[in-house]
């Protein structure tokens, strides 16, 4: 009897894929991703090392644990495939699209490179496919009445895509006919990275919606899983915003949002969406799906063209952009032209700026009176070298601004980490998680100094006067408010997109750290902040900031679409 895996080899015809690609990558280096039980199948049916040019196995556990070869091939971790020669990958595993988010999510692979996978369509099933597309098709057309747009998204939108489509008219059609309360529910990964309050605060004024936020883990690049949910239904509850743990324990997935009455949905993150089984191309099925940028996109970032983000974005409802010049950064980014998906809003973070200070977060800083300039340090997570987006000098300027705060007492301190940066510490060997929250309580030791590590830092931007950092997003985020930024720029750090370069130009950009005192002199004591009068002007002419807020202009857009005006 055949085990489940020589089946599975059999059943996507293997041994012919093989022949195929021997001929196709003669001269080629090759790389096969798991290693696993299907690929120890592989190993022992095939002679593999005969029929392609095998350069290195690689697999998602020898990121941590290594050994020299497997089964005879050389080894490599995923971090390592960027330097690593090879043309092409194939994937040696029953899902290969995990794998990708996976490599996509850490920026490990770049889809510019050739892969293969096992369970490719042949011509058959191509031919399957294009009948099922039509079948599709013909169900919008009857649905919508609309030709124009169903050969339209015919020719622009895959099969699961076209479904999508499909299946919110349907919602859409269910909605605007219910009774009672839209149900919207928000999936929370994080209150760090929490980006949908003004949206929440501006539907809650409206009795017709009911409220919920689904708190869920996040994964690392290793896999691990940090389960924040404890944090987040505490930081919420305080908020009196409605939540629960959204985590399935026993099957390691998300709840059932179908289940939870879910009629609209509002995520935060693409990258995990995966992981807990809820991509938009299942929960369009029964409700209508949001997102925009977790972070204020002002990099060149690959991330947004491959894989995992593309078939997220590709199958939303409708995906909101940060700005007029974010629109085509996506479209081209995700593959979304023509398909009708984004909207440009601004960002509903920044609407932050419109609303009083919590006189909590005000009290961080131990100068009440405020007669000191107040500096955000903040430090992002990517301390890695081999991999993901190379910004942060974590590493080399932990020590320097601890003792620069401590040797500056006219000046205030507040030290704002990435809610990831404990984990990389511990990961990268840089610190263990006892080392880092002992670095973190320095900091709220200082008679000039603290520490936050919770959500809600818009506050903390509105009470400081200048920022110190060497992230992405927070750079657009803070730039809105018109106050000086000193970005502490990393070598390795992944490049700008047209926007941010345009925003680099009204910050400070310090070629080494102890540059920032004269900066912070000169700023602070000389008044002389040269770059102020360019800020204003970048964000005139760069930003979109609607009247009223991104929050209302997006909920204005969700009760038209429900026809509820």
């Amino acid at each position: 009897m055949n085990s489940i895996y020589e089946s599975y080899l059999k059943e996507h015809n293997f041994e012919s894929k093989l022949e195929q690609w021997a001929k196709l990558y003669k001269n080629k280096k090759v790389i096969l991703y798991g290693c696993g039980l299907l690929f120890d199948k592989i190993v022992e049916l095939y002679d593999i090392k005969s029929k392609l040019n095998v350069a290195a196995v690689c697999d998602v556990k020898y990121e941590k644990n290594k050994p020299d070869s497997y089964l005879g091939f050389d080894t490599i971790r995923p971090s390592e495939l960027n330097s690593t020669d090879y043309d092409v990958l194939i994937f040696t595993v029953f899902d290969h699209l995990t794998c990708l988010n996976y490599l996509n999510t850490f920026d490990f692979f770049h889809e510019n490179k050739e892969y293969r996978y096992i369970n490719e369509l042949s011509f058959k099933n191509k031919i399957h496919a294009l009948a099922i597309k039509t079948r599709i098709a013909l169900k919008y057309l009857k649905s919508t009445k609309n030709p124009v747009k169903t050969i339209k998204y015919f020719f622009a939108c895959n099969n699961i895509e076209y479904n999508s489509k499909y299946n919110y008219m349907q919602v859409l059609k269910r909605l605007r006919s219910k009774e009672g309360k839209i149900k919207v529910i928000f999936i929370v990964e994080s209150n760090q990275k929490w980006g949908w309050q003004s949206v929440y605060d501006e539907l809650k004024k409206d009795e017709r919606f009911e409220l919920l936020l689904v708190t869920l883990p996040l994964t690392t690049r290793f896999k691990d899983k940090i389960y924040p949910q404890k944090e987040d239904i505490e930081f919420f509850s305080k908020r009196n915003m409605p939540i629960i743990d959204g985590y399935d324990y026993k099957r390691e997935v998300c709840i059932n949002l179908k289940e939870l009455g879910a009629d609209v949905i509002f995520y935060t993150h693409p990258w995990f969406v995966d992981v807990h089984k809820i991509p938009p191309s299942i929960t369009s099925e029964f409700a209508l799906t949001c997102a925009i940028s977790y972070g204020f996109n002002m990099v060149e970032s690959k991330c947004w063209g491959t894989t995992t983000p593309r078939n997220f974005c590709s199958n939303l409802w409708t995906m909101f952009a940060e700005s007029k010049w974010h629109k085509p950064f996506y479209e081209n980014g995700t593959n979304l032209k023509n398909k009708d998906i984004l909207y440009v809003t601004g960002y509903p973070k920044m609407d932050a700026y419109l609303e009083p200070v919590n006189p909590e977060i005000e009290k961080l800083w131990k100068d009440d009176k405020h007669e000191k300039p107040r500096i955000i340090y903040a430090p992002h997570h990517s301390i890695e070298r081999d991999g993901g987006f190379g910004m942060s000098n974590f590493v080399e300027h932990a020590g320097f601004f601890l003792e620069f705060a401590k040797n500056h007492p006219q000046y205030e301190f507040l030290i704002k980490p990435h809610p990831v940066l404990k984990s990389k510490c511990e990961a990268v060997g840089f610190m263990t998680p006892d080392e880092y929250d002992e670095y973190i309580e320095k900091w709220r030791e200082l008679p000039n100094g603290n520490a936050y590590t919770l959500g809600n830092y818009y506050d903390v931007f509105k009470t400081s006067d200048i920022l110190v950092t060497d992230c992405s997003s927070f750079l657009g985020e803070y730039f809105v408010s018109s106050k000086p930024i000193i970005l502490l720029e990393s070598k390795s750090r992944m490049p700008f997109n047209d926007f941010g370069l345009e925003l680099k130009k009204g910050m400070y950009v310090p070629q080494k750290v102890e540059e920032i005192e004269g900066i912070l002199e000169n700023i602070f004591v000389n008044k002389n902040d040269v770059l102020e009068a360019r800020r204003k002007k970048i964000i005139k002419d760069y930003f979109f900031l609607p009247e009223g807020g991104s929050g209302k202009y997006i909920v204005s857009y969700l009760k038209s679409q429900l026809r509820m005006d």
